[in-house]
């Protein structure tokens, strides 16, 4: 009898010591999927300190800040930080009843990391969940708090103005069918992102890609035919805003033509000489 209770006694130690390594097994795996659940969370809950960080320093990315509240929310001003980080404005209604721009949202942004935020985190909130259960492909941070937090942690906001008129620089006299190129300049008071809207005056129109505040973007043009031209071009912020209109007017000769009837005339007359000369020998 007291052997029947022994070996009762170390079988339920076996099976206890098993349940506890199962046990044990179980709760390693578990930790396991939580880690990975944490890495590829949707959203990723960020304080204002932090968003702050990771919109005013490159050298971690490029994180694109949008801004979700309504017109008059934003046209009151809204979190400033150096483009090319800075921010983008879709109202929150348009992620909810808008199935079309969401569409072009996910296509646009794919693979980009987003710092969704609105006034107080409730509305960023919403969107970040559209976004996550509509697959976005890149990284979604909600700022917790909104912009009221930002602002009571003294980071600065900002309205809009538009860029200065652009400089145009360049030669007052360009050749028939060769490129030219002109420089074009201009400086925003926010230091947006700034592109150039150019009117060539032969038709011809086209409009730059993004560039830095006073940086000097060239760009070459052809004409076809002679004449008087003037160039127009006006500079466009990140925002929209539009500056006046700059101007440089240049002339385009007819040099070629002249040029090449006068090569003409020199081979004929060489041709005639050297046919004069053969003939007299």
């Amino acid at each position: 009898m007291r052997k029947i209770i022994v070996s009762i006694f170390i079988i339920v130690l076996i099976l206890m010591s098993t349940g506890a390594t199962i046990k044990a097994k179980n709760e390693i795996v578990t930790t396991e999927n939580y880690s990975v659940q944490e890495f590829n969370e949707c959203p990723i809950n960020i304080t204002v300190q932090e968003a702050w960080d990771l919109l005013t320093y490159t050298g971690n990315g490029i994180q694109i800040p949008i801004d979700v509240r309504y017109d008059y929310e934003w046209y009151s001003g809204f979190i400033n930080t150096p483009w090319p980080e800075s921010s983008r404005w879709y109202t929150k209604d348009l992620f909810q009843n808008n199935e079309t721009f969401l569409q072009w949202f996910l296509d646009e942004y794919s693979g980009k990391e987003l710092v969704i935020y609105c006034k107080g985190g409730y509305r960023s909130l919403i969107v970040c969940n559209i976004l996550c259960e509509a697959g976005f492909t890149g990284t979604i941070y909600n700022t917790l708090g909104g912009i009221t937090a930002w602002i009571a942690e003294g980071y600065p906001i900002r309205n809009n103005t538009p860029p200065e008129i652009p400089n145009i620089d360049g030669p007052m006299e360009a050749k028939k069918n060769m490129p030219t190129d002109f420089d074009f300049s201009t400086t925003d008071a926010e230091n947006d992102g700034v592109c150039y809207s150019i009117d060539w005056g032969d038709g011809q129109t086209e409009t730059t890609d993004y560039y830095y505040s006073n940086d000097i973007v060239t760009v070459s043009h052809t004409w076809s035919e002679k004449g008087n031209y003037v160039i127009t071009a006006k500079a466009i912020d990140f925002y929209d805003n539009e500056s006046d209109w700059g101007f440089l007017e240049i002339q385009v000769p007819k040099f070629r033509e002249r040029n090449l009837n006068f090569n003409v005339l020199e081979r004929i007359s060489y041709v005639l000489e050297l046919f004069r000369y053969l003939k007299s020998k």
